[in-house]
């Protein structure tokens, strides 16, 4: 299904003049603009149909039950969550109810086998009826789960990432102790993000990591795993935060904006760093917003505007308030933008795509914006080879001599390695990402602006 707008909302003049005051604010939208928002858009639900590369966000995908197979919701049908974080009625198997494919575009996702220990076939555990109950019953909670779409190698393209459910023995032997930090919520995974239970066929991730219908169950099934290993609770709390550079964006306190950065006296929203997909306009202490479905709209969201999967990036320079071509007001859901007063302080955060922010930094309204340019980096090695497509690092040539590949595609770009220890390696306009943090052992890479 290509993605389309379905409407829009004309918006009248004596709606904003009930709550601005031109002394101290300003609407900074033509009262008589056409704005889209949330429910003017058809949310994408096929990759296809999504730009290479670009996060899908999530939807709901209600469908009949598989032959043999029921479903609890009144009209018959199965409704799932379409999201890493998402889960489908417990028993079920996600992947027949959602596609992967899409769960693929939210995460970072490589093929990666565990380096724990396989199960040894004369091990006393297997022949335990009790605990191989438990363990199989802890594979199916996973199963119903969007987790299954990177750790299960039947459904996962290139292979299970790190654990495998379907690992013969038993699969918990493929986690990592860190990993069972997490499962068991001993090590915050919370930037991750997670749905309500209510709103997730019962599936809890704010007592343990790793989505349950019964917390207290895997908690138990888990803690006794890390037991076993000779890991106790204090040891699995001393566990870090899991995120790599979604949780260090998560923290990172914003600065005041530099040169040319901010929302202008006339309105005119500015950043530097290229095209952007999601762009936000905060009160000044606001959280940073996160990932869906709970951490992208934080406490304090004045504004939101996010764009389209299947179009291309805005730039900067449009109308606070206003929906450049491709994009769609998120926040509010209805209505103009909220006025913008004069003299207050906000933040500006704006990202490339989601978990990849690019500015973040906090503007005076109505003063006019930092024109102090800060001292240049120092020039990085050029080289004709960095972005050019390549589908292995063979094909790459030094300084750029690392192919980058996007979750789920088969061709890539070169680009430049060890960012993250010399960023003045990185090209003009480019940001570093840190690959380690989803992939052990990989490099930080220079992205393409």
């Amino acid at each position: 299904m290509k993605l389309t707008f379905l409407g829009s909302s004309i918006l009248v003049a004596a709606a904003v003049a009930a709550c601005s005051s031109s002394s101290s604010s300003t609407s900074d939208v033509d009262p008589a603009a056409t704005v889209r928002h949330r429910s003017d858009i058809t949310p994408v639900t096929r990759v296809e149909d999504a730009l290479p590369g670009v996060f899908i966000p999530a939807f709901r995908d209600c469908r009949a039950p598989l032959a043999g197979e029921t479903a609890t919701s009144p009209d018959g049908k199965v409704c799932t969550n379409v999201s890493i974080a998402g889960a489908t009625e417990p028993g079920k198997y996600f992947p027949s109810y959602a596609s992967c494919e899409i769960v693929l575009t939210q995460r970072p996702y490589y093929g990666q086998k565990p380096k724990t220990e396989p199960t040894a076939p004369n091990d006393p555990r297997l022949s335990d009826a009790a605990y191989m109950a438990e363990v199989e019953w802890a594979k199916k909670e996973v199963a119903a789960t969007g987790c299954t779409c990177c750790h299960d190698v039947k459904a996962a393209p290139r292979g299970a990432a790190k654990w495998d459910i379907s690992a013969s023995g038993i699969w918990l032997d493929t986690v990592s102790n860190e990993g069972l930090a997490l499962f068991a919520g001993l090590a915050d995974s919370s930037v991750l993000g997670a749905y309500p239970a209510d709103q997730n066929h019962g599936f809890d991730r704010e007592a343990v990591g790793l989505p349950s219908t019964d917390p207290a169950r895997m908690k138990k099934l888990v803690v006794g795993e890390l037991a076993r290993r000779g890991v106790s609770e204090a040891d699995a709390r001393k566990v870090k935060p899991f995120g790599g550079p979604i949780y260090e964006a998560s923290t990172k306190v914003p600065g005041a904006c530099g040169s040319g950065e901010g929302v202008d006296p006339q309105g005119n929203v500015i950043w530097k760093g290229g095209g952007a997909r999601y762009v936000y306009v905060l009160e000044a202490g606001s959280k940073n917003p996160g990932v869906p479905p709970n951490l992208d709209r934080p406490m304090g969201t004045v504004w939101k505007l996010d764009v389209l999967p299947s179009a291309a990036p805005v730039d900067a320079g449009f109308r606070y308030g206003t929906t450049p071509d491709g994009s769609y007001q998120d926040t509010p859901a209805e209505g103009l933008a909220p006025a913008l007063v004069k003299g207050r302080t906000y933040t500006l955060h704006v990202l490339r795509d989601m978990g990849l922010p690019m500015t973040s930094c906090t503007f005076v309204y109505g003063e006019p914006l930092n024109t102090a340019e800060p001292p240049p980096p120092p020039p990085a090695p050029a080289s004709a080879a960095f972005g050019k497509d390549c589908t292995d690092s063979k094909e790459c040539e030094a300084p750029a001599s690392y192919c980058a590949m996007m979750p789920g595609k088969t061709t890539g770009y070169c680009t430049v390695t060890g960012c993250k220890e010399d960023p003045s390696v990185c090209p003009q306009g480019s940001s570093c990402f840190d690959v380690s943090a989803f992939q052990p052992g990989a490099p930080s890479i220079c992205t393409k602006p």
